[in-house]
């Protein structure tokens, strides 16, 4: 039982290490969004950003919970979570 309770205390603190929270989001990738002819969508507010149905509006900078869209620096910007594994 010891042994067992070593272990998840192990388990716990690694994935602390990486990064992982009750949501089971660890970090995100970026990637400016383009036109089907390459060119970066421009923006002022990130309402301005072209987004897919279902597809929200970013509201915070903390790593997100689902796919959003953002407008950093003039420029459109998806933002896709990565899932803790």
């Amino acid at each position: 039982m010891r042994l067992l309770w070593r272990g998840v205390l192990i388990a716990s603190a690694a994935a602390g290490l990486l990064g992982c929270n009750d949501i089971e989001v660890c970090g995100s990738t970026q990637t400016r969004a383009t036109s089907d002819a390459g060119v970066d969508y421009r923006c002022t507010t990130a309402e301005d950003c072209p987004r897919r149905s279902g597809v929200s509006v970013c509201v915070t900078d903390v790593s997100p919970q689902f796919d959003c869209v953002k407008c950093e620096e003039t420029y459109c910007v998806d933002v896709e979570p990565k899932e803790c594994k």
